[in-house]
């Protein structure tokens, strides 16, 4: 993986839904994320929510952290949006903060694979960096939509 550029992004909104989890739990036969995956597809959730700002555009973002990577969590899927209007039952609103960001893009590959090979470099690298852990997401694009060759940006909040 290569080292991360850096940029500023402005404030904006996410409509998902969302669960808490832990590191801990992901790592186990017991972990949340692919559920959420699933329920969001299967449901078309995206279809639900309104004033989105780039339809093809999927957020997955992590909040709330108790402490750091290894504290509890909220993850969530959705997407970004222009306002909020009407949320969608049993999804949430998201405010993501404007801050700095390091951005780092996952090799071309299968989504299972490149998604938690991407957070092992970034756990190695944010010993040496400093991480803000208030709010951090991967941006899933048309260069993520065939799952089986997929490229994703991971911004990661810093300063």
């Amino acid at each position: 993986m290569n080292l991360p550029k850096f940029i500023a992004r402005d404030s904006f909104y996410v409509v998902g839904l969302a669960i808490e989890t832990k590191n801990e739990i992901e790592m186990t036969e017991n972990r949340k994320i692919p559920e959420v995956w699933e329920t969001y597809y299967k449901e078309q959730m995206s279809e639900k929510i309104l004033n989105k700002q780039v339809p093809e555009v999927t957020i997955a973002l992590y909040s709330n952290y108790e402490s750091n990577e290894n504290g509890t969590y909220t993850y969530a899927v959705g997407v970004p949006v222009d306002k909020i209007a009407h949320v969608p039952e049993n999804m949430t609103t998201f405010n993501i903060p404007a801050s700095e960001y390091a951005v780092f893009t996952t090799r071309k590959g299968k989504l299972s694979e490149v998604i938690p090979e991407a957070w092992e470099y970034i756990w190695k690298w944010s010993k040496e960096n400093k991480r803000k852990f208030t709010t951090d997401f991967e941006l899933y694009d048309e260069r993520s939509i065939d799952p089986n060759n997929s490229q994703v940006d991971i911004y990661i909040a810093i300063g």
